[in-house]
This record gives C-alpha cells, structure tokens and sequence, in this order.
C-alpha cells in the first residue's frame, strides 16, 4: 500500500526526474558524440536510454534513437573493442584522441554542474544567514578539545580579532599556528575565554567542524508518519534539551541528535507550554524525519565570483565523494548512503518539495558530480576502465589487448554493473514500502 500511496502522491515528479536524468545522460553522451565527430571517427547511433528501440531518426549516417528503457543513454562507435579494419573507427584512432572521447562525457557532466553553480551564484542564491562560526564538532586530543571547546560553542573572536565567517577563523588559526592563543566563544548565553594552541602540523589545525550558528533549535518539516512525527514533535516546537542536556542552539542540538546511541529524548517549548520528554524511537540509523528552521538570505555574486564559488562547489563535492562513499559503505552514514534510479527518483521529488526549483538544479549538478566520479572509476563496462586499457596500451608500446578479449572484459563488467544496480533497487523498494524518507 505504501508504493501505491507513494505512487499516487508523487506521479508528478516522474516527468521531472525523467527530464533531470535525460538532461544528464544527454550532456555526457554529447561529449562522447562531438569528440569522435572532432576527430573524424565514424558514429553508428546515438541513443538516449537502452534498447529495445521505440523510434530513431537517420541523418547523415547516424541513427538517432529513442530507447525503452529510460535509466541511461549511449552512443555507438564503430569499432569501440578495436573490432574494426574501419580506418576511422575508434581502435585505428591514436591513443590521445581515444582518451579524449572516453574522458569527455564526463568531463561535460562537470563543466554541466559548473554552468549551474556560476548561473544560480549570479542570477541569486540562497545562503543560510547565520555565522559560519557555530561548532558542531570537536575531534579528540586536537587542539581545540583540549583547550576545551565544545560543540555548540560559537566562535567570537580570536587574539582579538572579531571572527564572523570560516575563511577568518582557518587565516587566523593559521596565522597563530603554535602559539597560545585566545579564543572567545559564546557558551550558555555568556562569552568565555579559552586558551588554544593551534596545531602547527595539520590541515586543521583546531581540529573541529563549523556549522551556521542559530540561536534556537527550532523544529520544522516534520514529515508525516516519520520518527519525529511518532514521538509527537510539532513545526514550530523549540527544543530545548535533549537527554537533560540544556539546549540553547542549533549546532549543539544536532550534535547531540547525531552522537546519541539510544533514543532520545527530547524536551520542547510549544508556545508557553514546555512538552515531553518525547522519545525519538529510531533504528538501524534511520533518519528522525525532522529539520531544522534556518534564516536565509539570497546573495547575488558578480560572475567572478559565481565561477569561483561553482569552483569551489564543485571541488567540495568531488573531494567529499570518496569520504561519503567509504562511510555509505562502512554502514557510517545517514540516510541510504549509496542509491539507484528508484532512489534517485524519491532525492527528486522530496528536494523538489523540500527546496523547489533551487534544489532541483543543485540536485542536477550534484549528480552531474557523482556521474563523472563513477564513470571514471577504473572498472569494466565504464568510460575508466575504458581509459585505463588505452594507458594498458600506452605502456605496452602500442600493442593492444585482444579485441575480443576486450569486449568480453567491458560485458562481464556491464552485467556486475547491472546486478549492482538491481540489488541497489531492491532496497530502494524496500524503503518506499517502509514509509522511510530518502533524505537525512
């Protein structure tokens, strides 16, 4: 029943995400498509998802085809295994022009996620408007643990110095790099003074996490049979302790939501009336299906800066993937962790719920982000293990690896792909008929 209501409610984002996948498989297929035409070599059809075939268009030799199957696309080049005497297939082209053509549809999926960033920086973002100062975690035996921050804490000044954003609390850390120095933080409603000595050998030298610091935990988005919605929390409710920990900030209360290893519980303010303890009755890392309220604010930048925060964006994202990856993989994340197509289709239709038009395209770039790292990952079947038997070839002088044996290698790798992605789709079946969100 819980597929037949989920499917009866959220029908309408199956165009949406059809059209967000076709707007992705569309971009890096292009790039595989325009390089080969660049480089002269002979391009059979090129198809938005997999056969059986629905219709195709012939022009100029190529045949352009709608497919059944709407979860990829591809474009067939002749003699893509080096199965062909063709002299502009793809096995006669030399090693650098393969390599082109095999890295470009990836390299569009960035360049995709890069236009969206820079075009969403410039015509207006919206930025939470709160300090990026707040704590929401302290590593052990790193500095700032042992000069006594604490996660909640919000950062004022350093040596003096008023600190208002991240970017003047890493330049000041770093300037006082080993030395003593003061840190005032607000705790409880009052400042207090504490004596950190930077680590002068670290990346991070204080050792802690920075989160936007809100002055209350006010609840909102409580979604409907959710953990949060069992235990009885309302939007609007304030929380103000949890596990009898007085709570007077957001970045305190999720940190003690997220480090708890039993159920919480949890007080709030509603209205003039105080309510609970109310016990979030969570399993197996499931989300509490709650957020948080935060002030925003939408910042128009100059398309300079737009190119250097999609820059930036970017750069996070690619270097976060791997992290979030081993941690999915570790059983160590929020939420799902790794997802397919049915997943992806749930992402898309509660971000557009949840952030409309906004987060849909950041949705679109980030998976544009996630498509170039997973196609470039050195297995058969994908465009990096493609590349890695062209660099095989490179070192090898020349010499090629078997055209047949190629093409057994980049089959057998294709069906472990689609195994994958059918056991990947079993679970998330399995928590559409849960009632579970997708989201953290």
């Amino acid at each position: 029943m819980n597929v037949i209501n989920w499917f009866l409610g959220w029908i309408w984002i199956v165009p949406v995400f059809l059209l967000m996948l076709g707007v992705l498989v569309l971009v890096h297929e292009a790039g595989h498509f325009f390089t080969a035409l660049l480089f002269k070599i002979k391009v059979e059809e090129f198809g938005l998802g997999f056969p059986p075939r629905a219709f195709a268009v012939r022009r100029n030799g190529i045949d352009y085809s709608i497919n059944w199957l709407p979860i990829g696309g591809f474009v067939k080049i002749v003699g893509e295994n080096g199965d062909s005497d063709d002299p502009h297939s793809f096995g006669k082209a030399p090693a650098w022009q393969r390599i082109i053509v095999l890295a470009a549809g990836s390299a569009m999926n960035v360049l995709l996620a890069l236009i969206i960033f820079t075009v969403m920086a410039i015509s207006g973002t919206r930025e939470v408007d709160a300090p990026l100062t707040g704590v929401s975690a302290v590593t052990a035996n790193q500095a700032a643990a042992k000069g006594g921050m604490v996660p909640g804490d919000r950062i004022v000044s350093v040596a003096g110095q008023p600190v208002s954003d991240s970017e003047t609390l890493r330049s000041l850390s770093k300037q006082h790099a080993g030395q003593p120095t003061q840190f005032v933080v607000m705790r409880n409603g009052q400042q207090q003074t504490l004596t950190i000595t930077p680590d002068p050998n670290s990346t991070a030298p204080l050792g802690i996490g920075l989160t936007n610091w809100v002055s209350t935990a006010t609840v909102s988005n409580v979604k409907q049979g959710g953990v949060g919605d069992k235990a009885g929390l309302k939007d609007g409710d304030v929380i103000v302790s949890i596990n009898g920990t007085p709570v007077d900030n957001l970045p305190l209360a999720s940190y003690l939501l997220s480090e708890t290893k039993s159920p919480p519980k949890v007080v709030v303010k509603r209205g003039d009336a105080t309510v609970g303890p109310l016990t979030l009755d969570v399993a197996d890392k499931q989300p509490y299906g709650f957020g948080f309220n935060r002030p925003y604010r939408t910042v128009y930048y100059s398309p300079t800066d737009a190119i250097g925060r999609a820059l930036s964006n970017t750069w996070d994202v690619v270097s976060s993937l791997p992290k979030g990856l081993a941690q999915a993989f570790a059983g160590q994340s929020q939420g799902p962790g790794v997802t397919g197509p049915i997943g992806i289709a749930q992402l898309t239709g509660e971000v557009a719920q949840e952030a409309g038009l906004n987060g849909l395209l950041n949705l679109t770039a980030l998976l544009g982000i996630s498509l170039f790292m997973l196609n470039m990952l050195p297995l058969p079947g994908l465009d990096g293990g493609r590349l890695l038997l062209v660099l095989i070839e490179v070192v090898r002088g020349g010499r090629r690896i078997a055209p047949d044996k190629e093409a057994m290698v980049h089959a057998a790798g294709i069906m472990v792909l689609l195994g994958f992605l059918l056991i990947i789709s079993f679970f998330d079946i399995q928590r559409i008929v849960g009632g579970s969100s997708i989201l953290p």
